[in-house]
């Protein structure tokens, strides 16, 4: 009997070690056969070492590997928001990277070949536009614009240069003599044809203000404020010779590509404004684009050939202070033209080095020593195959008995056989009907409505190792603003946060509700749409920003229709005009107007929605209060920040971090994320025609002008911001198609 009774005692602890061993392997296996996404790579040490930029746990994090043996030699966690960009430069022998976290408060460190990490930041810095919008690369210089648009920053110049940080706040009246509301970049300010790049300032008097793009030996920018009666090229040619002697720059022997075919590089001087000779390449170079590596150092690359389709790549670093030329052509030997020339290809050289190194984001890096001829690329695949000779992700005992200690079967294996199998079996098949039931009921006698989580709080209970949590929920039931608390055990990986929306189940009677799954919950009532409703009146409310605030009234088969909007100067809805109205829970709201849209829904989308910034206007027009809300927009691991006014009823509560469904076009916004990932900048509006709406969203085909460029927006506009001929927008656009789309309205 004791040998069968021990027998049973130890099978169990037989059986969980065998599950143990095959969930470390097939973790082990994951790891490897599922290896972290690599963004960039980064070549250190002539070669010797590898840093790469992956994907980590909480944001990204920074590889260090040996590129003799592939071995992992450091692991640098990275702060990182959602989008994951970066900014690079090679400084004092080492990598600077810079990212963003959550906050959007700037992250640098400092990375040698060694494997050490210094953080220069001290995380003070917000950069509130995207990382890639707001950082340029200056003779090896990182330079970061935030605009300080947003209330909780302020507008800032930082540079990173030799490995140090630092910022200056352009809100300091000792710097400006008001507070910047706007800050640009000059044209090609940053270019090579420029002694030094500068930057203009919308001050909050209305007066502009012009700033240099760097810092001097104090870390100060120098700064042109012109006269009142001097504007435009005159001021911005003050500003150029202003900071020329500020920082003892030589204006006369710039390059810059000329316009016309093939497009070599000759000196510029900027001074003069005039083209000189051709720069004397060994070999010519057409089709040439100009990178200022650092202090001394240019790099000329681009084709043997007039037309860059029939040729090879050739490249040069031309010192500026020697004259000499050294030939990087064979970096380029198993690369394309279209290649070198995107916005994703940086080269990087210091002047006290000789290594040449770049980086292609998401696809390889590499490197060349002219002086030897050594040279070595990779790919972002390959990286990713070294993890898996990473010797944590190798099985052996000694990894076996880490993944135990970590909180496995072996730490219960005494008592594994009286309260796992209870724990496992009988109470989740106890909790899971005495829960069924209870839903059953609930939802038999309960209302179903969205609420909004404000406050939640563990109660101190455990169930299978999850908490037990207290949320208090906040709704509008028969016109009333109402609160409620429920418990539910919910795991800390999943755990909803305070904002975030969810169904519940109300018991008026006991007032006490449930959470509901999507399971549970019952169909909803489909909208109902009202075609060919004719405008019959107009009622005029209170102005807002540029728009106009109007109560328009329908007639349909006898009945009338009331739906507030906001009209925008340019735009004028007029009676007798047709719309197509919807009707969702009991309100109606615009569906299209004027020229009628197309109502077919297989081009339309509904994705995931989160509010992420909210601003109330005085604005009430029956019991319906305009709102503009800024709404981040996800499919899949792409997001877009989107822009829009809805009157909204005046007791539905809603806050930042609300979820909400997002019916857009599919083939704008695929459209709209392909312009997002390309180029920005600042468009002047030249002509804008309206035709109709969709919503309360007047459709405009505007265009407007940036450079000696044309672009053509047509999208549907926010109307409390409006577009007007000669507003100042900023854009993201396609430089082959012409076609664009708002980032920031002019009155933003």
């Amino acid at each position: 009997m004791r040998k069968i009774g021990l027998l049973i005692y130890l099978i169990p602890l037989v059986v969980i070690s065998i599950i143990a061993w095959n969930d470390y392997a097939g973790g082990i296996e994951e790891a490897r056969n599922n290896p972290a996404a690599v963004h960039n790579v980064f070549y250190l040490d002539k070669g010797q070492k590898l840093i790469s930029i992956a994907d980590g746990e909480q944001g990204l994090q920074g590889m260090i590997y040996n590129t003799s043996n592939h071995q992992l030699e450091n692991d640098i966690p990275l702060a990182s928001n959602i989008f994951k960009d970066i900014a690079a430069a090679y400084q004092n022998k080492q990598l600077i990277v810079a990212t963003k976290d959550d906050n959007d408060r700037l992250s640098v460190h400092a990375i040698d070949a060694t494997g050490n990490s210094k953080e220069l930041s001290n995380h003070s810095i917000i950069i509130d536009d995207y990382l890639r919008n707001s950082t340029y690369m200056w003779r090896n210089r990182l330079v970061l614009v935030n605009d300080g648009w947003t209330k909780q920053s302020k507008a800032g110049l930082s540079e990173i240069q030799n490995g140090q940080l630092h910022s200056i706040d352009l809100s300091d009246s000792s710097v400006l003599p008001a507070r910047p509301t706007n800050i640009d970049n000059t044209h090609n300010s940053f270019e090579s044809d420029v002694a030094i790049p500068m930057l203009v300032a919308t001050l909050k008097d209305g007066r502009s203000a012009y700033i240099s793009g760097i810092l001097d030996k104090q870390h100060r920018p120098a700064v042109y404020v012109p006269q009142a009666d001097l504007v435009g090229y005159e001021a911005e040619e003050q500003a150029e010779q202003q900071f020329v002697q500020h920082f003892q720059a030589d204006p006369t022997r710039l390059l810059q590509v000329e316009n016309d075919y093939p497009k070599q590089v000759r000196f510029y001087n900027q001074t003069t404004d005039q083209l000189g000779a051709l720069l004397p390449t060994p070999q010519p170079v057409y089709q040439a684009q100009i990178l200022l590596l650092n202090d001394e150092e240019a790099l000329v690359t681009g084709s043997t050939t007039k037309d860059e389709a029939d040729g090879k790549l050739i490249g040069y670093i031309y010192n500026e202070k020697t004259k000499q030329f050294t030939d990087i052509s064979p970096l380029l030997t198993n690369k394309t033209y279209d290649q070198i020339t995107k916005d994703n290809f940086t080269f990087y050289k210091e002047n006290t080095t000789t290594p040449l190194y770049y980086s292609e984001t998401d696809n390889s890096a590499g490197w060349f020593n002219p002086q030897d001829g050594s040279i070595s690329q990779i790919t972002n695949a390959e990286v990713e195959q070294w993890q898996a000779s990473d010797p944590a992700k190798q099985k052996s005992w000694q990894g076996f008995l880490a993944y135990l200690l970590e909180g496995g079967p072996i730490v219960f294996n005494l008592i594994i056989w009286l309260i796992i199998p209870f724990l496992l079996l009988v109470i989740p098949f106890v909790i899971h009907f005495m829960l069924r039931r209870r839903k059953t009921k609930q939802l038999q006698k309960g209302v179903v409505t969205q609420a909004t989580i404000i406050a939640r709080a563990e109660t101190g209970t455990f169930i299978n190792e999850q908490p037990q949590v207290r949320f208090t929920v906040q709704f509008e039931d028969e016109g009333v603003l109402r609160k409620v608390n429920i418990k539910k055990v919910v795991s800390y990986l999943q755990m909803p946060s305070i904002g975030d929306s969810a169904m519940i189940s109300y018991d008026r009677r006991k007032q006490t509700a449930i959470f509901l799954t999507t399971e549970d919950v019952p169909a909803q009532p489909q909208s109902h749409v009202l075609y060919n409703a004719v405008l019959q009146k107009i009622d005029t409310y209170e102005q807002v920003n540029r728009g106009q605030a109007l109560l328009l009234h329908f007639e349909l088969d006898g009945q009338t229709y009331s739906v507030p909007v906001v009209q925008p100067n340019g735009f004028q809805y007029r009676l007798w005009d047709k719309a197509n109205l919807i009707q969702i829970a009991g309100m109606t709201r615009l569906l299209s107007y004027g020229v009628l849209t197309d109502l077919n829904k297989k081009d339309e989308l509904t994705l995931q929605g989160e509010i992420i910034s909210i601003q109330p206007f005085a604005v009430q027009i029956h019991q319906r209060q305009l709102m503009l809300m800024e709404v981040l927009v996800s499919q899949n691991n792409q997001r877009i920040q989107k822009v829009s006014s809805q009157f909204v009823p005046s007791q539905l509560a809603l806050s930042v971090g609300n979820q909400l469904p997002v019916t857009v076009k599919q083939h704008e916004f695929q459209r709209d994320l392909r312009l997002m990932q390309g180029k920005q900048g600042s468009a002047k509006v030249i002509a804008v025609e309206f035709n109709g709406t969709t919503g309360e969203r007047p459709l405009a085909r505007i265009t407007v002008q940036r450079g000696d460029a044309e672009y053509v927006l047509e999208q549907s506009i926010e109307p409390v911001y409006g577009v007007e001929v000669d507003d100042e927008l900023w854009i993201a656009y396609d430089e082959q198609t012409r076609e664009a789309m708002i980032v920031k309205y002019a009155s933003m």
